[in-house]
């Protein structure tokens, strides 16, 4: 088989008989998360009695592109809490996360940065909600299979699952088994 690409610009390269082969290159994840926190992005924040709360300071961060949370601070907390930012690659991402109480509720796609976090009025005085991450980390690929050759946490093999969605970038996440601490390295290779 030869193992020159007619054009460098192709993914696929020709084999002698005229069947194809799909090119593919290694993608490196290389990074040492935070624990995931329930108020690591938005501390506890009072709902507003009649309307809804839209926030743009006081938002820390995500150290690495990951899930979000939100928690209520009663079972009284209901509602919609949109969260408005930007996935792995700087598009433009927004999720909606419903209010269960006191249960904490977490995306289903990775935010890189968040701008605006919308809260939804109180259904009872003093009702608070904090935002923060959750253990799903993103990747800046959006992958159509789960294609990993390796992934490694803290030195050891790790086993964590990996989610992935050939359309949007912001749901292809790894949650790995480890407990995150910001110190802890977790490597994953794959293929892209």
């Amino acid at each position: 088989m030869s193992t020159y690409p007619v054009r460098s610009d192709h993914r696929q390269m020709r084999g002698s008989l005229g069947g194809r082969c799909r090119l593919g290159q290694i993608a490196w994840y290389e990074e040492a998360p935070a624990l995931a926190g329930v108020a690591a992005v938005l501390a506890a924040t009072t709902l507003d009695p009649a309307t809804d709360l839209i926030v743009t300071t006081g938002i820390t961060q995500p150290d690495v592109p990951r899930t979000i949370s939100v928690k209520g601070n009663a079972a009284s907390c209901a509602g919609d809490v949109v969260i408005v930012g930007a996935d792995a690659n700087n598009r433009t991402l927004t999720a909606t996360l419903a209010l269960a109480g006191t249960a904490v509720v977490t995306s289903l796609v990775a935010f890189s940065r968040i701008s605006r976090v919308e809260l939804p009025p109180r259904a009872a005085s003093g009702n608070t909600v904090s935002v923060g991450t959750g253990a799903g980390l993103g990747l800046v690929h959006a992958l159509g299979a789960d294609v990993r050759l390796q992934t490694i946490f803290d030195g050891a093999a790790d086993l964590g699952t990996l989610a992935v969605d050939a359309g949007d970038v912001g749901k292809n996440l790894f949650t790995p088994a480890g407990t995150l601490d910001g110190t802890k390295v977790l490597r994953i290779l794959y293929v892209v």
